[in-house]
């Protein structure tokens, strides 16, 4: 017996059978990607982000290279930065750090110079200082000290550099005390959760991820070493970086100027006092105390510190009377100088 012939499909019924089975295999590759794309969204998020970060490390890195060039340069000189990314990121750090740096000058005397709550003290082992000068870039006044010591406040301005010296009865200045604020600038790159943070300050560069610690990747330019002739030499380079006007278009270059350089130490020196102020939470100060004193430390836990020559803790070993070059009664010379530069 014959079986019952198959009924014959319409060229209509076949087109829609065929529609149906594209629609669904559509769906499918659709259901498919859906599901890659959601499983592979944190690795092209992840990839961004370093695409991001690693721009803006570069960004940064040569911003700051450029920024050392223009500190160097004579006063009225620099040049143009044209880079989307660094203007579009860059914001100013006001008074990121504060710089207080003295030391003996010459006779024999130990003399401190502190400021306290707006009010300057002078004191002197020997009873040998006789007056004060306040200078600023602005102005200068002079008090006189009784028995070696005095205090006294100062009608001066002060936001920017001041510069104390000690005086004799000859005149000759025996001690000196500066005190420096800092500006700095600092480049902010959005990630996907956060921002990754590179603060460009004193010649340093600090960065920071979201939910991670600061990480200095250069420190500020604090040098010992010796001289030719067998003395020790101390060298202090410190840059001011001001940010003049931060509302600027977007695809605006940004002119990186010098506006020249202030030098505050060249002399034979003794009883060095570096106190550097950090602002923020989780600023770079115990970075740079371990960088600039490690060698001490070691010294000192070998219990062989009396020959040891270069930078330790001024007073207390936590380094919060700052730092000191040891021996600290040893004659060096000592170079400070401030650099400026103005980004507008």
């Amino acid at each position: 017996m014959r079986p019952p012939s198959a009924r014959s499909q319409s060229a209509d019924e076949r087109a829609v059978s065929e529609i149906m089975g594209v629609t669904m295999l559509l769906a499918m590759v659709i259901s498919t990607m859906a599901g890659v794309v959601v499983v592979m969204q944190p690795f092209i998020e992840d990839l961004t982000d370093n695409r991001d970060w690693a721009a803006g490390s570069v960004a940064a890195t040569q911003f700051n290279d450029r920024l050392l060039v223009v500190a160097e340069s004579p006063a009225g000189t620099g040049f143009v930065v044209n880079s989307q990314h660094i203007s579009d990121t860059i914001q100013p750090l006001r008074n990121a750090e504060i710089w207080q740096v003295s030391a003996d000058l010459s006779g024999e005397d130990r003399v401190s110079v502190s400021l306290v709550n707006g009010i300057f003290s002078v004191t002197s082992l020997s009873d040998t200082a006789t007056s004060v000068v306040i200078q600023t870039d602005l102005g200068m006044e002079q008090w006189t000290l009784t028995g070696g010591q005095g205090e006294n406040t100062t009608n001066l301005s002060m936001q920017e550099w001041m510069r104390i010296d000690v005086l004799d009865s000859m005149n000759q200045t025996i001690h000196r005390w500066i005190q420096i604020p800092l500006d700095g600038v600092q480049l902010r790159t959005p990630l996907t959760e956060g921002t990754f943070q590179i603060n460009l300050i004193n010649g340093a560069r600090i960065e920071q991820l979201p939910n991670q610690p600061i990480d200095v990747r250069s420190f500020p330019r604090l040098h010992q070493d010796e001289t030719l002739d067998g003395g020790l030499r101390v060298s202090l380079v410190l840059i001011d970086v001001d940010i003049d006007g931060i509302e600027r278009s977007i695809g605006r270059s940004l002119d990186l100027e010098s506006r020249g350089v202030v030098s505050f130490f060249d002399d034979e020196a003794r009883n060095l006092k570096l106190l550097p102020e950090f602002t923020g939470l989780d600023n770079p100060e115990s970075r740079y105390l371990r960088q600039w004193t490690d060698a001490y430390d070691l010294h000192r836990a070998t219990g062989d510190d009396s020959e040891y020559i270069g930078f330790g803790p001024n007073g207390r070993l936590s380094g919060a009377d700052g730092v000191t070059l040891h021996p600290a009664t040893s004659d060096f010379h000592l170079d400070v100088v401030l650099q400026q530069v103005v980004v507008q």
